[in-house]
Formats: C-alpha cells, structure tokens, sequence
C-alpha cells in the first residue's frame, strides 16, 4: 500500500503542477500593465501555490529514504500556504479589499530587509476565512494542525508513524488540487478549473477507496482531515 499511495500521490502532485504551468503562462502572455492590487493577490496566490508544489515534492523525497520525522516543519508550511491562498482570494471573491489584505500584499513587496516578518497574524489570518461568507467552510476546512503533527513527533522509543505521513500526504495533494481550482476561479482561468475538477472526479471514479481509507489504516488521523461524500459534492458548488 506505501508504494501505491506514493504514487498516486506522486500523480496528483504532477497533475497540479501542469495546471500550474498553464496558469503562469496564461499570466505571464497577458498585456503587461501595473497590477491592479487585486490582481497582485492573485500573482502572489501563483507565487505561493508554486512553493507548497515545492513542499509536496520535499516531502515525497523525505518519505521515500525514510526520513520520516523530518516531514514535520514542511507540513506546518504547506498548512500555512494552505491558509494564506484562501485569505488571498478573498478580495476577488467578494470584492473588498480589507486592510489586513493590503498590508499582507505590501509586505510581500517590500525590500527584502523590510520582508524579514509578517505584517499580519497567523490568528488574523484564520479569523478572516472563518468569517468570511464567500467561500464554503464545509470544502475550505481550516483545521487544527498541531492535532496532526503531534503525532509525527518520536516520543521515547515510539518511532514516527510513516502511515500517518503519508496519509497527511495524501491529504495535502488533494488540498493542492482545491488550491489549483481557486486560484484558476480568482485568475479567470476556466479551462485549469474544469481540468482539476474533472481530474477529481477521475480520482472518485478510478480510486474510490482513495477517500476513506484513513480512518480504516489510521485512527490517529483527525476525522476533520477526511473529504467526506459531501465535502467532494461541494467543490463545484463552492467554485
């Protein structure tokens, strides 16, 4: 099961990345012209969507030598990626570009000796998706990280689990692909969104137990972390 999960992590990952491509060449043939700040959320969502792809790749490197505890910290950065793309779809979404999202965008562009920390909170940032009322929090789950990671931590002579890696592997691959649809919806590009959305669908059809097996191998993982029937029926209506 470890090789079978790998590589269709492996493909999802792929998959992501080629959309990913296309989104960039679409952005990088468009007039050039100054951005808009809404549009410069929208290069910045591309910018970060193409570092947590960098993190799927680390971790499936780490996993495959067995590396396993070293995973922890990429995790905790695919988490926050996770966040900050949802955060800074926002504006495109419901069309108010809030404080908190222009002094995000300014301390992306400041100088790199000013860019040295974040001009906004993690807390602020969680408490702005939670409330925002644009996006569905049954599909945009945020959730308890630590929960997960915790048990990534060796404790006494109790080894890392390497099941739970690469089930939270798992998970984050399939993130990739939600992230890939929202930053395809707030760029205007249909095609990418039909693509990962049919790649989904794929997914369901070839690999049904692909969605449950956690809970089954793993009761460690935390129930939030699962893609339940429902929350696979809500991508297309949340995008």
């Amino acid at each position: 099961m470890y090789q079978s999960d790998m590589k269709l992590n492996h493909q999802i990952t792929q998959h992501v990345e080629m959309q990913m491509q296309r989104l960039k060449s679409s952005a990088a043939s468009a007039d050039e012209r100054m951005l808009l700040p809404h549009q410069q959320g929208q290069e910045v969502m591309r910018d970060i969507l193409q570092q947590y792809l960098a993190g799927l790749k680390a971790i499936s490197c780490l996993l495959d030598h067995g590396y396993v505890a070293q995973t922890r910290g990429i995790f905790q950065t695919l988490g926050d990626d996770y966040e900050d793309i949802i955060f800074l779809s926002l504006p495109s979404l419901d069309g108010e570009l809030t404080s908190l999202h222009k002094a995000y965008l300014k301390g992306v562009s400041s100088a790199p000796c000013e860019a040295c920390y974040s001009p906004i909170t993690r807390c602020e940032i969680r408490s702005t998706i939670k409330q925002a009322k644009t996006i569905n929090h049954n599909v945009f789950q945020i959730y308890p990280k630590k929960q997960a990671l915790q048990v990534l931590r060796p404790q006494g002579d109790k080894p890392c689990s390497t099941t739970l890696a690469i089930s939270l592997h798992r998970h984050y691959a399939h993130k990739a692909l939600l992230l890939t649809m929202l930053t395809a919806k707030v760029s205007g590009e249909d095609d990418v969104m039909r693509a990962c959305l049919n790649y989904r669908a794929h997914l369901e059809i070839s690999d049904e137990l692909v969605w449950q097996r956690d809970i089954e191998v793993h009761q460690e993982v935390p129930a939030s972390m699962h893609s339940s029937v429902n929350d696979r029926e809500e991508y297309a209506a949340a995008l």
